[in-house]
């Protein structure tokens, strides 16, 4: 009987030992496959997402997660935990390189693999949609890039035809022969283009003018080109700024040394005020007077029409010249060009309106240049009260101003870009005019134009 009991007893504790296995090898495999899985980190938009595997509900829902934007390994404690929703956590980014965790209910922290590496562009965007070059020219267009996380930030930079305009890996083109090409900019998995056109309608900007560039010949221009010139100009002045100081100097250079040609000088046979002349002298409308298409912007003339280069009666002077600008035409011109509608006025100091009175007149000396106060885009006058000349300082280095204006004096009968020492160009010119209140914002100023 006691063997019996004896060996019941035994089979009874195997059994209860056996059981006790069971429930322990039950209880660790439901907590390991509990345990999250198939873990991963991904971007979109400005979130970086967190997802995983698991059965929420064996865990108590208690799946945390959080990033940091540092190697600081976060604790338990930390309150930047969130609680997983759905097998997933969401945080918003900026641009950091971040590290993703997660914890499971039994204050286990994971690393999430990757994450660190994970980054997303939002925009891809370049300064211009058409860039227009010279030949031999080149440009560098701003690229700006906006992502969150971590990116890979090279560029890579293609030309769809490297024959008409060359690109190089950080970005700068080159003009090489005429025509229109495309230019693309890759980042990751995003791209931008851009048309660039190469024409010989213009030519690089030198480092100074050159008397020697020819005179303008009549008839030169066909629509087409003429289009084409009044586009590349009003692209020149928004680049730095429509209505600003800026865009009126950049106007200036751009006819005086990115047009091929010398403007002539040319005595005006009078004025939209007066007797309603146009185009015979000044040109009271935004682009370049190269072609009889612009005839249709002419409401009345004394000898013309005549576009710029074609010659024509001057009445001042007393024979033929070649249309062009004078003085106060140039600088109407330009201003209006830029987005300054000056109106039809001189250059005098005579009482009524004139160019001296849009900035504030102050007499020039070599004290002023030494103050400081004068700036690229302030105009200069020799004039008195039954006329004058008026110029606008276009540039501007240590020891010189280069005043943009149209002379009418030989060798330099023309719109041109000429180069006035800081030590005497107060002989030159009398009166300085301020431009600030005129203008009122400067856009992307530069003192030169190289």
């Amino acid at each position: 009987m006691k063997t019996k009991i004896l060996k019941l007893f035994f089979i009874l504790f195997i059994m209860v030992i056996d059981l006790l296995l069971l429930v322990r090898v039950t209880y660790f495999r439901f907590y390991e496959a509990a345990e999250p899985t198939l873990i991963k980190a991904t971007i979109k938009d400005n979130k970086m997402i967190i997802s995983f595997n698991t059965n929420e509900q064996q865990l108590n829902n208690k799946v945390y997660c959080t990033i940091k934007d540092n190697d600081e390994v976060p604790k338990i404690t930390d309150n930047s935990w969130i609680l997983s929703k759905n097998n997933q956590c969401s945080f918003e980014i900026n641009k950091k390189t971040y590290k993703a965790y997660l914890m499971s209910s039994d204050n286990k922290i994971t690393f999430v693999d990757g994450s660190d590496k994970l980054g997303n562009i939002t925009k891809l965007q370049i300064n211009k949609n058409k860039i227009y070059l010279a030949l031999s020219d080149t440009y560098t267009p701003t690229l700006t890039i906006d992502y969150v996380g971590n990116i890979n930030s090279k560029v890579i930079w293609t030309s769809n035809n490297n024959k008409i305009a060359n690109v190089d890996e950080n970005g700068k083109i080159e003009g090489i022969s005429k025509g229109e090409t495309k230019i693309t900019a890759k980042v990751m998995n995003k791209e931008v283009f851009f048309d660039v056109i190469v024409t010989d309608l213009i030519v690089k900007k030198p480092k100074e003018f050159s008397n020697k560039k020819p005179y303008l010949p009549c008839g030169k221009y066909s629509e087409k080109d003429n289009d084409l010139l009044d586009e590349i100009l009003a692209d020149r002045i928004n680049t730095v700024g429509y209505k600003t100081r800026a865009g009126a100097v950049e106007s200036a250079r751009f006819l005086a040394l990115e047009f091929p040609y010398k403007i002539r000088y040319f005595s005006e046979n009078g004025r939209g005020s007066t007797n309603g002349v146009q185009g015979e002298g000044r040109y009271y409308n935004k682009g370049l007077y190269l072609h009889s298409s612009r005839f249709k912007n002419i409401k009345k003339t004394a000898h013309g029409p005549k576009t710029w280069g074609c010659s024509l009666y001057s009445n001042p002077s007393h024979g033929n010249r070649p249309n062009g600008l004078d003085c106060s035409g140039f600088i109407s011109w330009v201003l209006l060009n830029a987005g300054f509608d000056v109106g039809d006025i001189g250059a005098g100091l005579a009482p009524h309106l004139d160019l001296t009175d849009y900035g504030k007149r102050t007499n020039f000396n070599y004290d002023i240049v030494k103050s400081g106060k004068v700036k690229v885009g302030d105009l200069l006058s020799s004039g008195g009260v039954n006329g004058g000349h008026i110029a606008m300082i276009a540039g501007e280095d240590d020891n010189y101003y280069y005043v943009a204006e149209s002379l009418w004096t030989s060798p330099n009968v023309s719109v041109g870009i000429y180069k006035y020492s800081k030590k005497t160009i107060f002989n030159r010119y009398y009166y300085v005019m301020f431009m600030d209140s005129y203008y009122k914002e400067d856009g992307k100023l530069t003192k030169l134009w190289y």
